[in-house]
């Protein structure tokens, strides 16, 4: 992967100095909160306004010549329920050139790990998910990262993160990706590691049945998180009731003896705007249940 990256990388620099086409700016964001009941323990419910990674987000991108584009995304997390400093990127902060045989990006992002997270989870990795209780979410991003990617061949897609520490005796973190999609059937196996006492190893996997409106997911997960091993399952399932509605369900378990439970509701009143009803439940050392209705809109 690093002598494709590094071949990659020469093969854009080689036409980067050409004529430029005017670039394209953006702007796009999400508002997504509920309000909720949450118990923590033997602790009485709270009532609260929760803000559910809501974010502001520009971008860009032009044609630099000898079929590369160049582009650049800042995104930035915004606590829409008690709104308070924020670093401008937070979310993601990358600038990438991109070819017909990839694209190699440098900056902060998510890692392979999360994005198994994002894809092969019934409730989307949001509000009541458990799957960053049942697997490790390793961060979730690395920062002062290169990031590469291969193009698509054969329905399978390559992906290598590497995020320098800048720190001397401290080693860098890696991380890396296959994808693969065919028709109904997309699966992905991503491995996190920081050379010193935390790894994960995780495989995600879904399969749609279109006549029936059903989606099925499924993930599997080996994880270290310093120096303490577990592993990780999970499954869901996701029905189209009609066009507009649809019910979410999933559950998951470690070998730790960690259990959780969560079902949703996910109402589209148009392609923007989306009502979510969910609940969860967490059986661990200290249980943790909870429930809400929210808001999603999405521009």
């Amino acid at each position: 992967m690093k002598k494709y990256a590094l071949l990659l990388a020469l093969a854009l620099a080689a036409g980067f100095a050409q004529a430029q086409t005017n670039p394209q700016v953006g702007i796009y964001g999400k508002v997504r909160e509920y309000q909720e009941s949450y118990t923590l323990g033997n602790a009485g419910a709270l009532s609260r306004l929760t803000n559910d990674s809501s974010r502001l987000g520009f971008k860009a991108s032009a044609a630099v010549g000898s079929g590369i584009t160049a582009s650049a995304v800042i995104e930035t997390g915004v606590a829409l329920d008690a709104p308070s400093a924020t670093v401008l990127g937070d979310r993601v902060s990358v600038f990438s050139l991109s070819n017909s045989l990839g694209s190699v990006g440098l900056g902060r992002d998510k890692h392979s790990v999360t994005r198994v997270l994002d894809n092969f989870d019934a409730m989307e990795n949001a509000y009541g998910t458990h799957a960053t209780t049942i697997h490790s979410a390793q961060g979730s991003r690395l920062q002062n990262a290169v990031f590469v990617s291969t193009a698509t061949m054969a329905g399978f897609k390559g992906n290598y993160a590497m995020a320098n520490s800048e720190t001397a005796g401290v080693t860098n973190v890696q991380a890396a990706g296959i994808d693969y999609a065919a028709g109904p059937f997309a699966a992905s196996l991503a491995r996190y590691t920081d050379s010193a006492n935390s790894s994960s190893t995780i495989l995600g996997a879904k399969y749609a049945v279109e006549k029936t409106g059903t989606t099925v997911f499924g993930m599997y997960s080996d994880d270290t998180v310093a120096g303490v091993g577990t592993t990780g399952k999970s499954v869901g399932v996701r029905q189209a009731v009609n066009t507009q509605l649809a019910v979410l369900g999933s559950y998951g378990e470690t070998n730790a003896g960690v259990t959780a439970k969560a079902v949703g509701v996910a109402y589209s009143m148009s392609k923007a705007l989306t009502v979510h009803g969910r609940w969860s439940f967490t059986d661990a050392a200290t249980d943790v249940t909870q429930y809400g209705v929210g808001v999603e809109y999405n521009f």
